[in-house]
């Protein structure tokens, strides 16, 4: 007990931290070293562009760096006359209708913003029904749907719904026998249990659209949350047509499986709280990012499995007829039947390298491996396998997932909207501005525009809702500053 008090909790958790600082360390290092050479390159795209050396470069230089993009950068995408307007308008935050060396420094981070018409998210009543959108019980309407006191109510009726489903299904979870009601399958809804399946379909679908016409379609697919509720209520929609309406199949338990997977809509709760949404997002945000840490992994694998095909592939058999199988009788692993873990083949190689990986007793399948080469030399090939695999890159996945999930909370912390006078930085890390006018440059574009930040990388240092803020940001003109500096000396 002593013995695993200090190695396993003790110094392997040592480990761990060391390998989490010293991963955190090498990743900000890295993201500087992009940033300065971010800098550094923009720094030389602007002497390059600025001819006249005047500290500055007119629209048209700009633009054509939009044009050189679209036409020898297709990793890029088309950058169409409507953004480069407003790419443009973001890059002169004095609104001189010129950008200076500073706000070219922003280059970078203005490329990962895609504009949007603020219509996209208009709502079919808005749009249609201008009077009903703007009549006081409508905005009263509206202003119910988007209330938390709405959502509460609806996971009130998830929690009835539940304890229905659990009320139906009590016996058959219980394996008790239970005899079919004749009434569930004669197309009609004549018992209580199909009154309430009904009345929840009813309600499901009184909500989908209620929110629909609030939010709007766009609005509405953008949560994940509204898809799945969305794609259960219709499930549950076709499912009622189908038993209910005439035909050859009247059997209403179908409704009440499909109800049952409704009740998975009570995870709404958790995902309702902010810490459940980070953990979500990680999940999802971290598949992609984590192809490295996979590669690295996969290869350090692959190499450990050819080395052991190498060493001891073919040893480990059944075969009668070879004299090796014989040394593995009565051993643990005859025992325990593990005669699938073997390096004879790369799959088979794999495999015992995926089980020591979550150290799932490995020192069966090493101890098998002994008995047959009778050299305890063998047990090196195990060891450092734990200590490439399981020591260091596992605390490399677990530094991964920490580094992500603290970037996430920080994601995530209360943000309030912003109005910075050029655009308004909403809760869900969008700008939304006038297009008529950015930063103090005047466009020929107009309407409203909602600005979002795609695919934020390493030269992000600090939160898209800060960086949002920071480029919609109207500043004074330098040349502006440099004249009333000159008449306070005067």
């Amino acid at each position: 007990i002593s013995f695993m008090a200090m190695t396993f909790f003790f110094v392997m958790n040592i480990i761990l931290a060391t390998v989490v600082n010293g991963y955190n360390d090498e990743t900000e290092a890295r993201k500087q070293r992009i940033r300065d050479l971010n800098n550094e390159n923009l720094k030389l795209a602007f002497k390059l562009l600025d001819v006249d050396k005047q500290g500055s470069i007119d629209c048209e230089a700009v633009m054509s760096i939009f044009l050189v993009l679209n036409e020898n950068c297709p990793e890029i995408r088309h950058i169409p006359p409507e953004r480069a307007e407003l790419l443009f308008a973001l890059l002169d935050q004095a609104g001189d209708n010129c950008v200076s060396e500073e706000e070219f420094m922003n280059f970078g981070k203005v490329m990962l913003i895609e504009f949007e018409k603020s219509s996209v998210y208009t709502t079919i009543v808005e749009s249609c029904f201008p009077k009903i959108y703007n009549a006081a019980w409508f905005q009263h309407f509206r202003y119910t749907i988007k209330s938390a006191a709405f959502e509460i109510f609806v996971d009130f009726v998830l929690i009835l719904n539940a304890v229905v489903v659990g009320i139906q299904t009590y016996p058959e979870l219980a394996g008790e026998a239970s005899s079919m009601n004749p009434a569930l399958q004669d197309g009609m809804i004549d018992t209580v249990w199909e009154l309430f399946q009904t009345c929840f379909t009813v309600f499901y679908v009184m909500e989908m659209l209620a929110k629909i016409l609030v939010l709007g379609w766009r609005r509405y697919t953008e949560e994940f949350r509204n898809i799945f509720d969305g794609g259960i209520t219709v499930l549950c929609c076709v499912a009622t047509f189908y038993v209910y309406y005439p035909n050859n199949y009247s059997d209403s338990r179908l409704i009440r499986y499909i109800v049952t997977a409704r009740v998975l809509r009570l995870v709404r709760i958790l995902v309702a709280m902010k810490q459940f949404q980070v953990i979500g997002k990680t999940f999802f945000d971290i598949i992609p990012a984590a192809k490295r840490i996979v590669a690295f992994l996969f290869c350090i694998m692959y190499g450990f499995s050819a080395l052991g095909m190498a060493l001891y592939g073919g040893i480990i058999t059944r075969d009668p007829s070879n004299p090796l199988s014989s040394k593995l009788l009565g051993t643990e692993f005859a025992n325990s039947e593990y005669w699938a873990n073997n390096f004879n083949d790369m799959f088979s190689g794999m495999n015992v390298l995926f089980n020591l990986l979550v150290v799932n007793n490995w020192t069966t399948e090493a101890d098998g491996v002994l008995a047959v080469t009778e050299s305890k030399m063998s047990r090196f090939f195990f060891l450092a396998f734990h200590v490439f695999g399981v020591i260091v890159v596992n605390n490399l996945v677990v530094a991964f997932i920490i580094d992500f999930f603290l970037h996430e909370m920080q994601e995530y912390r209360a943000v309030e909207e912003v109005d910075t006078g050029e655009a308004v930085i909403g809760e869900d890390k969008r700008a939304y501005f006038d297009a008529k006018e950015v930063t103090g440059t005047k466009t020929t574009l107009s309407g409203g525009y909602v600005a979002t930040m795609k695919n934020p990388n390493l030269m992000l240092s600090q939160r898209i809702s800060d960086e949002l803020k920071q480029l919609f940001t109207r500043v004074s003109s330098g040349k502006n500053s440099d004249e009333e500096s000159h008449d306070s000396e005067n």
